[in-house]
């Protein structure tokens, strides 16, 4: 598991930073903009205005942590992350006063307490760079700096064979999600007769482990094919050459096999998950006029608690009619199928083993 979620730590990472980014500076631009328009220096309604502005605190103190743990998932490797993050927060915590004054044009409660709800979104920061900060330094403490011990924990050893002479070249095969290691075009074929995989007639990422990986595959390999040469072997230690053992998780991100595996599935679900989203909006256009009528309905209720002025209007957005569902399920139908495509790559490559 340790492995697995350092190979796709960085995708979540950085989704949860790009969304909690976006977010985050939507609310500060929101703020900006209620005050710039005197929203917190002259208010309508005094009370709404402090309502709104403790709502945006909290959705601002969940985007900061969305932007801290995305952060700090990324720059995982990267000890000053911590300390940058610390120390950026904390000068922010103490301009963001003035500059939300200087932005609403005086200092009173109301525009305090706007200051105070931007505040939020750099409370998770603050914690969370402190944190990583003091781990960083028992760790650098402990273990010295990071690329010797990187190199001390990834080192390995490599053994390359040269065959000089030209293999005359194969047929691809016809490949398909189902299609089993020894079919895939990497794989000796010579290989195969003494493979206990191909024997067992399931694939190696079935068994979780192949000639790639485990040990014990390895050594009936050359002792199979010294035979066949009539090589006499006495004894083999692979595991090590190997750096993994019985117990431990198979590197498949490492193997060749699996990943062409991997990439004939994507090449076979790329396109339906990129069609898809059109074909089933078509398909299901009255459940998503429906859904996009509960959306809207939702939306309005929403403005109307965070608005700094009543609205006058039960549709106060302009959402509420046929082109705009239009335009909006266009665009919809747009994002799922780049983010499909995106989704299918990270399961396929990130997620499954």
């Amino acid at each position: 598991m340790k492995d697995g979620w350092a190979y796709w730590r960085r995708d979540v990472s950085r989704w949860l930073l790009q969304i909690g980014s976006a977010l985050a500076a939507l609310t500060l631009a929101y703020l900006l903009w209620g005050g710039l328009r005197g929203h917190f220096t002259n208010p309508v309604d005094p009370y709404r205005v402090s309502m709104v502005a403790n709502t945006l605190g909290y959705f601002l103190y969940c985007c900061g942590w969305a932007i801290a743990l995305g952060l700090l998932g990324y720059f995982w490797d990267w000890r000053p992350i911590g300390v940058i993050m610390l120390v950026s927060s904390a000068v922010a915590w103490f301009v963001v006063p003035f500059l939300f004054a200087a932005v609403a044009g005086t200092n009173t409660g109301l525009v305090m307490q706007g200051a105070y709800a931007m505040r939020s979104l750099l409370t998770p920061l603050l914690l969370v760079g402190l944190g990583q900060a003091v781990w960083a330094f028992v760790d650098y403490w402990r273990y010295g700096p990071t690329l010797r011990w990187y190199a001390r924990q990834n080192a390995q050893l490599v053994v390359q064979v040269r065959q000089p002479e030209k293999k005359r070249p194969r047929r691809r095969p016809w490949l398909t999600p189902l299609s089993p290691c020894w079919k895939m075009p990497v794989v000796e074929r010579l290989m195969c007769e003494h493979c206990p995989v191909k024997h067992r007639n399931r694939p190696c990422w079935k068994l979780k482990g192949g000639c790639q990986c485990n040990p014990q595959i390895v050594d009936a390999l050359v002792t199979g094919l010294s035979a066949r040469e009539g090589l006499k072997v006495d004894s083999l230690a692979t595991g090590t050459l190997l750096g993994w053992q019985k117990g431990q998780r198979p590197p498949c991100h490492r193997c060749a096999i699996y990943l062409l595996h991997q990439q004939v599935k994507y090449d076979w679900l790329a396109p339906i998950s990129f069609f898809a989203p059109p074909v089933l909006l078509v398909l299901f256009w009255g459940q998503y006029q429906t859904l996009y009528s509960a959306a809207v309905a939702w939306l309005n209720r929403l403005w109307m608690q965070i608005a700094f002025t009543p609205p006058t209007s039960f549709d106060p957005l302009g959402l509420n009619n046929a082109t705009m569902a239009v335009y909006v399920a266009v665009v919809l139908c747009v994002v799922v199928m780049v983010y499909a495509l995106r989704w299918v790559e990270f399961a396929l490559f990130r997620l499954y083993w």
